[in-house]
């Protein structure tokens, strides 16, 4: 009998200790299908948050080039948009680049080339922009901003979001500021980039 009350004993205690260390684990399917939803909500998020930032400058937009006191030849597509998937893009004439980085204090986003780019597979290029304005656009366009985009393309992410900005400046962006040229300037045409 005593054998039999120990080993009952001994039994309760296993079960006990096996319960408590099973407390709190959730089942391998249960936790995948949670870490998916999270990275989900985190993903859209995220692309909220781009998309939000670029609020003052989301549209379809003719690109131009200032130089020597002017601004000319707007004949290019620049769009900044949310693709099907859901990611900020910069469009400018034929390139399609996510957005993955934009700082509204300093007016600056990030763009990445795809991988089979020709010329800078998967580097890095950082723009500043001015704040959009009513007055002084040409081609009777109902508003219009500078860009500059900084040079050279970067090899990550880290290096794009510390360049040394000092020497750029939108003081007077229809002749200097931008790498020793004059900033490109983009009138506005739609809310709804269609033509790209």
């Amino acid at each position: 009998m005593k054998l039999k009350y120990q080993l009952t004993i001994v039994i309760l205690a296993i079960s006990i200790l096996t319960a408590c260390s099973e407390t709190g684990k959730v089942k391998e399917s249960e936790a995948n299908t949670n870490l998916l939803t999270g990275l989900v909500v985190g993903q859209q998020q995220g692309i909220s948050s781009v998309m939000d930032s670029l609020a003052e400058i989301r549209g379809y937009w003719k690109g131009g080039f200032c130089s020597g006191g002017t601004c000319s030849s707007f004949t290019s597509n620049v769009s900044i948009v949310q693709d099907p998937s859901g990611f900020g893009i910069w469009a400018s004439g034929s390139s399609y680049l996510r957005i993955i980085a934009v700082d509204t204090v300093n007016r600056t986003f990030i763009y990445q080339y795809l991988p089979n780019d020709t010329y800078s597979p998967s580097k890095y290029t950082k723009v500043i922009w001015t704040a959009p304005t009513t007055s002084g656009c040409e081609n009777s366009a109902t508003k219009c901003f500078y860009y500059c985009t900084v040079y050279p393309n970067f090899s990550s992410l880290k290096e794009a979001e510390n360049v040394n900005l000092s020497s750029y400046s939108s003081a007077d962006p229809t002749r200097t500021g931008c790498g020793g040229f004059g900033w490109s300037k983009a009138l506005f045409v739609s809310s709804n980039p269609t033509n790209w």
